[in-house]
């Protein structure tokens, strides 16, 4: 490629390069991290799916405007008694501002020299050529200082997410009816167990049923529970919230023991917990017996 070629295309690759340093240093940090915890934690089994608050619109605050206006006009500013908690910041953040300088930086310097190109009709001497070698240089120091920032960001932000669900069963009552259990994930997936003769012996003398083990999503979702049997030949539903820990592995037990035929799904006793992680080995700590 012509030396004036590249030059014209090297702007356009920093301002690619800074958009991303800009969009990769947005998100991904509203995650809290949270605490391991060695005890199971009871969760109800909702009739009805949980429905998540909504938001007014804004015909409220037009058709009231004149009024939350006065009223906004009798605010006023006082000096609080007590001092706001403050933590500390994490030291990549100020980081990431320094990095964004430097790429602005390397935009403003390679705009100078392509406008120097641009004024410069010809070479006269080879001194000239010289100084054109040279801000080619600089164009290679920058482009290697910019993958070493966006190196810097991908290790922060990119990585293999291992957030793990699994979902275990146990106990049968004495009246059991229940022929197969449908598990319908957040994102739709249905998970359909039918119970075998053997998996009803094991539950009844004290086994656990591992009914479902993948990887979701790190977020509060909503798991809903189908039971079919004689008593329910149409189903029976109920719904089960969970918040997944990041890069964990969550246990949700369903106890059988407790089933209600008339109360139907229900009457089911949910429990989770986390497989907690000591000296790089994993432990099911916190595990009922």
């Amino acid at each position: 490629m012509p030396t004036s070629s590249l030059l014209r295309h090297v702007p356009a690759v920093l301002g690619m390069t800074v958009w991303c340093a800009v969009v990769l240093s947005a998100p991904a940090w509203g995650a809290e991290p949270v605490a391991p915890s060695g005890m199971p934690t009871e969760v109800r089994v909702e009739r009805v799916r949980p429905k998540h608050e909504k938001y007014f619109t804004l015909r409220f605050l037009k058709a009231n405007r004149d009024f939350i206006r006065a009223r906004l006009d009798l605010l006023r500013e006082e000096p609080g008694k007590s001092l706001a908690d403050a933590a500390a910041l994490d030291p990549r953040f100020l980081a990431y501002r320094e990095l964004m300088q430097s790429a602005l930086a390397g935009v403003d310097s390679v705009q100078a020299s392509e406008d120097m190109r641009q004024r410069r009709e010809l070479f006269a001497s080879v001194t000239e050529l010289g100084q054109l070698e040279s801000q080619l240089d600089q164009l290679e120091l920058l482009l290697a200082a910019q993958r070493t920032r966006l190196t810097a960001l991908q290790a922060d932000f990119t990585g293999h997410q291992r957030t793990e669900l699994a979902v275990v069963a146990r106990g049968l009552p004495a009246d059991a009816t229940m022929l197969s259990l449908t598990l319908t994930l957040e994102d739709g997936a249905p998970v359909i167990v039918t119970l075998t003769d053997a998996q009803r012996q094991s539950l009844r003398e004290g086994g656990v049923l591992e009914l479902f083990h993948g990887l979701i999503e790190p977020r509060d979702q909503v798991i809903a529970l189908t039971l079919t049997g004689s008593r329910w030949p149409g189903g029976d539903s109920g719904f089960v919230s969970i918040a997944p820990a990041r890069d964990r592995l969550t246990f949700l037990q369903l106890d059988f023991s407790r089933l209600q035929p008339e109360q139907g799904a229900t009457s089911l006793r949910a429990s989770t917990w986390l497989l907690e992680t000591v000296a790089g080995l994993t432990d099911g700590a916190g595990a009922q017996p």
